[in-house]
């Protein structure tokens, strides 16, 4: 009854309605996330506090010689304290309500809001003495529910397509997150590993994305030559440019943690990762466009649906190149500021090895780009021309 109901709602009905059920989960995530995460909060080293009031900020107070308490005499960044009444959510104090006096430095730390909950981090030192600092704001609840905000008007607008799309980035990421990062950080090869983990990507999102299950195998071909040409050209840029992939600052910190694991590496299994998705898009894009052609003329000419396929990929790349440029811009724009802020004219920023990884990630983004075009077309020409011979020769038999 219910849906034959649904059924004979209209069309801005039906999509009122669902919407309004995606606001219903957005907080109903909200409520579930902070629900269990308060629950499970387990941390030594911060608890979860409301702050109920906070009182004015001013700079600590001096010792009788002078000097700080903390024997910090640094006046670029002074220290300042502020008191909070607070109430405690998490841990054995929970449902307690404190009063104690926050210190960060000026510039930095978190700026309080009356009723909003922080992470209360406090640090004991050997004389005994207690120093208490917000370390974060909790967030956890409201990452949850812009997550589900976003997934839930996929849903909304997309339908059965987005529900797809949001399952291959779900396994997507569940193979990035706990599959080829943990063996990296186990000390397996990255290069064979980022391999492994472009394929699996590649299959799981063309078996989601693509619903003609004909095409699946040429979009599948296509975007894994692309990539691997990506790759070679990354390869060369790397091995003729010198690069050692220990710029930047988690580059470093990681080589520092983990001395076996092969950095270089890393940088080339990244341009894998990177250009997976954006290759993929171009892919898909072509054999969707070739199929559809395909479809409603099936006696079309090998040669002209060639021509059509490299024409759709020529007018998706133009954008496809800009957003994955800007993609790597934006992620390195605040080092890019830094280093030329310091004094670093163009020739300098173009042979510091930070940017000169991003030209790399960069360039061989787009060569994948550029070469999933051809090769995805070429597959379907080849994959439709033996398909009409097969069907011509089961005609002539019969």
């Amino acid at each position: 009854m219910f849906l034959s109901g649904l059924s004979g709602l209209s069309g801005w009905r039906r999509f009122l309605l669902r919407f309004l059920v995606s606001l219903f989960f957005v907080g109903l995530v909200y409520w579930v996330a902070d629900y269990w995460t308060i629950g499970t909060w387990n941390s030594r080293e911060s608890l979860v506090v409301r702050v109920l009031e906070a009182g004015p900020e001013a700079p600590r107070e001096k010792a009788p010689d002078g000097r700080r308490t903390d024997g910090d005499d640094d006046e670029t960044f002074p220290a300042l304290e502020r008191p909070l009444k607070v109430l405690v959510l998490t841990g054995d104090q929970k449902g307690h309500t404190f009063v104690v006096v926050v210190t960060r430095l000026a510039g930095s730390g978190v700026d309080l809001v009356p009723n909003h909950r922080y992470l209360l981090v406090e640090d004991t030192f050997y004389d005994g003495s207690r120093q208490y600092s917000i370390a974060d704001a909790y967030r956890i609840p409201s990452v949850a529910a812009f997550v589900a905000l976003v997934s839930s008007l996929l849903l909304t607008f997309a339908g059965w397509a987005g529900f797809r799309a949001l399952l291959g980035l779900g396994l997507s990421i569940v193979c990035l997150l706990w599959g080829m990062i943990p063996l990296m950080s186990a000390g397996w090869p990255p290069i064979p590993l980022a391999f492994a983990a472009v394929l699996v990507i590649s299959v799981l999102t063309i078996v989601c994305v693509v619903k003609r299950s004909r095409c699946r195998t040429v979009a599948l071909l296509g975007s894994l030559g692309g990539v691997c040409c990506g790759f070679l050209l990354g390869w060369a840029m790397v091995f003729f440019w010198q690069l050692n992939g220990l710029a930047g600052e988690g580059a470093a910190l990681l080589a520092s943690t983990l001395p076996d694991i092969d950095v270089r590496g890393l940088l080339l299994a990244s341009i894998l990762v990177g250009a997976i998705g954006a290759v993929l898009d171009v892919g898909i894009s072509i054999t969707a466009s070739m199929a559809e052609l395909v479809d409603y003329d099936p006696d079309i000419p090998l040669r002209r649906l060639l021509k059509a396929g490299l024409n759709v990929g020529s007018e998706v790349l133009g954008s496809m190149i800009n957003t994955l440029i800007l993609a790597y811009l934006g992620a390195a724009l605040p080092m890019t500021i830094l280093i030329s802020s310091a004094g670093a004219d163009v020739v300098g920023l173009l042979n510091d090895p930070y940017i000169a990884q991003e030209i790399v990630q960069s360039l061989a983004g787009t060569a994948g780009l550029l070469l999933t075009i051809p090769t995805t077309a070429l597959f379907f020409i080849l994959q439709e021309g033996w398909t009409r011979r097969r069907l011509q020769g089961c005609g002539e038999a019969v």
